[in-house]
């Protein structure tokens, strides 16, 4: 028994070791440019160091306005320390992320070992858990990015290891909602799906708390005073709980009303109160949320070709391996023949409430808000690999995984870069840097206000004091027609929306610097031009 407890302290260390080398490696330049959420998360953590104020100079902010939409900021709160100790850098923006999944890898380690307490089996179970989410393709690509939903999983797995604590020692249980509040101000989709997960763990346990109700009273109470600043923000604005979650909801969509409007006009022989009983809405919106859970079992979008939203995307790949289908089938026929009601409850109810969130927006399959349900899921492809025990099929699978996990690193590390850069917002780091060398000669740098809110950039590259941005920052908080608020501009930046390069040839700005994109000006007569990893042009400087 001690040799195995060492054998599976060596094999975790090493499995920690290769999940730190994949979140870690290079994690300034791959992906090989901030996003802009990225960006704008970066900068708002800077401008909370500088001046306890976010970019539009809200104290202490409990969540963040950026570009027209509002984002939980336990994100940029824990950048903090990392631009104190590295400064304003990809480095410091994407390390909070980086170091909480290789955290989690650990964490989930111990959620399996407490699922299947006391055997080899569950032991082993767990290291192959841990060893999947270490090299899963998914888990990967969310914690080399600083997306939100990397730190929000790991929260909610300390808050249930605590959960799963408090079941026998019952202090634990304060604890456990505690991160549970916590975990609310790290993601929008978790302020639906944590009230669904307590849910769960109360009814899976419920004999404990019938046993002892005032077991409740205070990790309620905890949970009230986590979420009390939210709904004091909510009493103002009620985008504050949210987010665009309301304009991205299956119940704002005009396509469920326009499908009922067309269902009706075909049926215009029948009766028209027949015609609205059979074409209802709410069956029509059951129907679209529905067909919205079922698309993320499509294989295709697993195993193939991932998210359709390409920065939640790896270049020929899916979210999983190929062969982590078949062992997930596996590990379900096989928890649901071998385990206990609690386990099943447990893996599968958390599988179907992770996929509640993403089944309520029109934008599916999403990744992003499905992300928790890669512990489930990891932990059924464990349980299905778990069972091998011949020697010459271990080496097989042992064989193909290394063949898949090479593929992989090889599409993200090496070809992600070069496919995907423009939705990464390439250039925007180069472009910012040759506007530094050359730009104190101008009285005026004017940029157009085309991909990706490059204002953002100007501030996160040139790490502009934070309180003089405040006092300057031009804005109208008027939304665009796809929702975005843009910032006009600030010192000596001017961000102009759809610039007419034409225009500004016939009467420009003296004494002024242009930078446009390069589709969108001349292709001669330019100072500088910023190129794509393939050498295809991006950004181009023009003086008058």
């Amino acid at each position: 028994m001690e040799l195995f407890k060492r054998k599976s302290f060596l094999f975790l260390f090493l499995i920690l070791v290769l999940s730190s080398v994949a979140r870690l490696y290079r994690l300034d330049s791959i992906p090989g440019s901030l996003y802009t959420d990225e960006a704008n998360q970066g900068y708002n953590a800077f401008s909370l160091l500088i001046t306890g104020k976010d970019e539009h100079g809200y104290n202490f902010p409990v969540t963040l306005r950026s570009f027209g939409d509002w984002k939980p900021p336990l994100q940029s709160w824990l950048m903090i320390p990392f631009v104190v100790i590295f400064g304003l850098s990809e480095t410091s923006v994407r390390l909070p992320s980086a170091i909480l999944g290789t955290a989690s890898v650990y964490l989930l380690y111990l959620l399996v070992v407490m699922l299947f307490p006391g055997s080899k089996a569950g032991n082993k179970m767990a290291l192959i858990a841990a060893w999947s989410i270490s090299v899963s393709p998914w888990h990967i690509l969310q914690s080399r990015s600083a997306m939100l939903v990397g730190i929000a999983l790991f929260f909610v797995l300390f808050s249930v290891i605590f959960f799963l604590k408090g079941v026998k020692k019952n202090h634990n249980i304060f604890w456990s909602f505690i991160f549970f509040g916590i975990s609310l101000y790290a993601y929008y989709g978790l302020r639906v799906f944590v009230p669904l997960l307590i849910l769960l763990l109360m009814v899976i346990y419920r004999q404990i708390f019938l046993a002892k109700p005032r077991l409740l009273l205070m990790p309620m109470v905890a949970i009230c005073l986590a979420v009390a600043p939210l709904f004091l923000g909510f009493l103002t604005n009620q985008d504050v709980i949210f987010g665009r979650a309301r304009t991205i909801s299956v119940f704002y969509d005009q396509g469920v009303k326009l499908r009922q409007w067309e269902l009706i006009t075909q049926d215009r022989d029948a009766p028209p109160v027949l015609a609205r009983f059979f074409h209802n809405k709410a069956y029509l919106y059951f129907r679209q949320i529905s067909s919205n859970f079922f698309s993320h079992f499509d294989g295709r979008y697993l195993f193939l070709k991932g998210d359709t939203v390409t920065p939640f995307q790896i270049p020929g790949m899916g979210l999983l391996y190929l062969t982590d289908g078949f062992f997930l089938i596996t590990g379900i026929v096989l928890l649901a023949v071998r385990f206990g009601s609690g386990q099943k409850k447990f893996l599968f109810g958390w599988l179907i409430i992770s996929l509640i969130p993403a089944s309520l927006t029109f934008m599916v399959p999403s990744s992003n808000r499905t992300f928790t349900a890669i512990v489930p899921l990891t932990a059924l492809i464990a349980a299905g690999l778990s069972i091998i025990r011949d020697k010459k099929t271990v080496i097989a699978v042992s064989a193909i995984y290394i063949f898949l996990i090479g593929y992989f690193f090889r599409q993200y590390f090496i070809s992600l870069n070069s496919s995907h850069s423009d939705w990464w917002n390439y250039g925007w780091r180069e472009a910012v840097s040759e506007t530094s060398r050359i730009g104190s000669k101008y009285e005026n740098i004017i940029v157009a206000d085309f991909n990706g809110m490059p204002y953002i950039y100007f501030l996160f590259y040139n790490r502009y004091d934070a309180g003089l941005y405040q006092r300057q920052a031009a804005r109208t908080y008027v939304a665009d027609r796809f929702g975005f608020e843009h910032v006009e501009g600030f010192g000596k930046y001017l961000f102009p929306e759809n610039l007419d390069w034409q225009q500004v040839k016939r009467s420009p700005l003296k004494n002024s610097l242009y930078i446009l994109p390069a589709n969108l000006s001349d292709d001669a007569g330019y100072l500088y031009e910023v190129k794509d990893p393939r050498g295809k042009p991006l950004y181009r400087f023009y003086d008058f």
